[in-house]
């Protein structure tokens, strides 16, 4: 029986592990930026499991907290953290509770302009939270592209993104060309941000990470809200206030 209790205890080790190299996580948002002075928050829930779990498996749940800060009018920074909820049945560990920073240029439709196309580039990195030694420390450096189409009520996204772990955070992304195919892991993720109230839009994704075999992965459903401050707009809207 104990022989037993170490097998479960060393699987769910493992299972963590691959958590970790994948570090779960995305932007929660389409292609478009936040410009200068606009600020964003989401608070969400991720539901990951395995395409070959069996039904009885607690599946992975955590919950995400983020929030973004535009610098230029096609450039913003995020930072998320994300909560570990998963059951683990009894055994001692601190699950996946990780922080991630990442950044996003947007490349077209600048504007916004309904049902023109919208293409954006982002890179960044994870790491666990609970992993406190320096000398064994594991990053997840994450390369990204979002395409969407924005319309008057909701703007559907896909996302592709190209994630590789290491002992450091690498700046430049040269692992995406230098490593073995069969190193990086991959997900296909499409999203549904609702358009229905200017500063609080519901959003939806769904997806599949991978590393070398598509059918053998992690389905991951998330859902969530984002908040919307626009700074500039609120001052300018107060000083028409006082003008009148």
């Amino acid at each position: 029986m104990k022989y037993i209790s170490y097998l479960t205890k060393a699987l769910i080790i493992l299972l963590i592990v691959f958590f970790l190299i994948g570090c779960y996580a995305t932007t929660h948002r389409g292609p478009a930026t936040l410009k200068s002075g606009q600020f964003s928050g989401n608070v969400g829930y991720m539901h990951l499991k395995g395409t070959d779990a069996d039904t009885n498996d607690n599946p992975g749940k955590l919950v995400t907290v983020d929030a973004r800060a535009g610098v230029l009018k096609f450039w913003d920074l995020g930072l998320t953290r994300t909560f570990d909820m998963t059951d683990y049945e009894g055994v001692d560990t601190e699950g996946m509770d990780t922080y991630w920073v990442d950044t996003k240029v947007q490349l077209s439709n600048l504007e916004g302009t309904n049902l023109l196309p919208q293409l954006a580039l982002g890179y960044g990195f994870g790491d666990m939270v609970a992993d406190d030694d320096q000398d064994d420390k594991i990053f997840v450096n994450s390369l990204y592209v979002i395409l969407g189409i924005p319309t008057g009520y909701v703007t559907p996204y896909y996302s592709f993104r190209y994630e590789f772990a290491s002992d450091e955070v690498q700046w430049v992304p040269s692992w995406a060309w230098e490593e073995e195919s069969d190193m990086i892991q991959k997900a296909h993720i499409i999203g549904f941000e609702v358009n229905a109230i200017e500063f609080a839009k519901p959003v939806f994704e769904f997806g599949r990470f991978y590393v070398v075999d598509f059918a053998d992965g992690l389905n991951i459903i998330t859902a969530g809200l984002n908040f919307y401050l626009d700074v500039p707009k609120l001052l300018l809207t107060k000083d028409t206030e006082i003008t009148e």
